[in-house]
C-alpha cells in the first residue's frame, strides 16, 4: 500500500467568530456569568462541536498524487474521517469525471474499468499509531503525474482550550445550537452538583432536572431544524454500508 502524496482542504464557508466571541455569547444565556471558568466553557464548546460533527459533518477534499505501478493508496485518516462522498479521477477534467465504488470481487473491478474498491487496514495495526481509515484501490491503471480528488465527510476543527482568537469554522447561522448545548451542559452540571448535596430538597432537583431537559430539547429541536435546512450530498456507501 502506498501512502501517496495528499493534501486535505475543507469545502465550506467559514464564520468570522472567535472562541472568545462564542464563549461570551454562551455566558450571556447562562444562569451565572461567573460560576464556570473559561476552560470549562471551552471544553463544553468543543463537546458541542463534536456533537454537531456527528450530525452535520464537514466536507473535505483530499488530493492524491498517483504513481505508475501503484494502484492502492491510503485514504484520508485525519479530520475525523467519516466516509467517502465521491472520488474524482483523473482530477481536473472539465466536466469532472468520477469513478464508482464497487466490491473488489466485482467483474468491473477485475476488468480494470473506471471503478475503485476499498480495503480495511490490517488488524495488526496499532490503533494509536495509525489514523488511516483504509485503502483505496483503483481498478484502471494509474500513471505518474495523475491525481485523484477524494471528497469525504469529517469533523469540524476544534478550537484549542484558551485560544481566544481561534476561529470557529461552523457556520455562524448555526452557532445558536452550540450555545444551547453549552446551556444544557451548565444545567446538567448544576443538577449533578445539587444531587450530591445532602441538604438539597427534591423540589430543587426536580426543577433543575426540568430545566436541563428543556435545554436539551431546545438543542435537539435546533439541530433537527438545521439538518432539515442543509442539503445532504449523495455519497458512495460509508463504512457502515460496506462492512468496514
Amino acid at each position: 500500500m502506498a501512502t501517496g502524496a495528499g493534501t486535505g482542504t475543507p469545502i465550506t464557508d467559514t464564520a468570522a467568530l472567535t472562541l472568545s466571541d462564542l464563549r461570551a455569547a454562551c455566558r450571556r444565556v447562562l444562569a451565572s456569568t461567573s460560576d464556570w471558568s473559561n476552560d470549562t466553557l471551552d471544553n463544553w464548546i468543543r463537546e458541542a462541536m463534536r456533537m454537531y460533527s456527528m450530525q452535520l459533518p464537514r466536507r473535505w477534499r483530499y488530493t492524491l498524487t498517483l504513481t505508475t505501478g501503484t494502484q492502492a493508496y491510503a485514504i484520508p485518516g485525519g479530520h475525523g474521517f467519516q466516509g467517502i462522498i465521491s472520488v474524482e479521477y483523473p482530477a481536473g477534467l472539465d466536466p469532472p469525471e468520477f469513478v464508482e465504488l464497487v466490491p473488489a470481487w466485482h467483474r468491473r473491478f477485475s476488468a480494470g474499468h473506471d471503478v475503485y474498491a476499498l480495503r480495511g487496514i490490517v488488524d495488526t495495526t496499532d490503533i494509536t499509531a495509525d489514523e488511516t481509515a483504509a485503502t483505496i484501490v483503483f481498478a484502471e491503471t494509474v500513471a505518474t503525474g495523475e491525481t485523484a480528488a477524494i471528497e469525504y465527510r469529517g469533523d469540524w476543527p476544534l478550537p484549542a482550550v484558551g485560544n481566544d482568537t481561534e476561529i470557529i469554522t461552523i457556520p455562524a447561522a448555526h452557532t445558536e445550537a452550540l450555545i444551547t448545548f453549552v446551556d444544557f451542559r451548565a444545567h446538567w452540571e448544576l443538577e449533578t452538583d445539587e444531587a450530591y448535596a445532602v441538604s438539597t430538597v427534591s423540589i430543587v432537583l426536580a426543577q433543575l432536572g426540568e430545566e436541563a431537559r428543556r435545554a436539551w430539547s431546545r438543542y435537539k429541536d435546533l439541530m433537527n431544524a438545521i439538518t432539515e435546512s442543509v442539503p445532504v450530498p449523495p455519497h458512495n456507501p460509508g463504512w457502515a454500508n460496506i462492512g468496514l
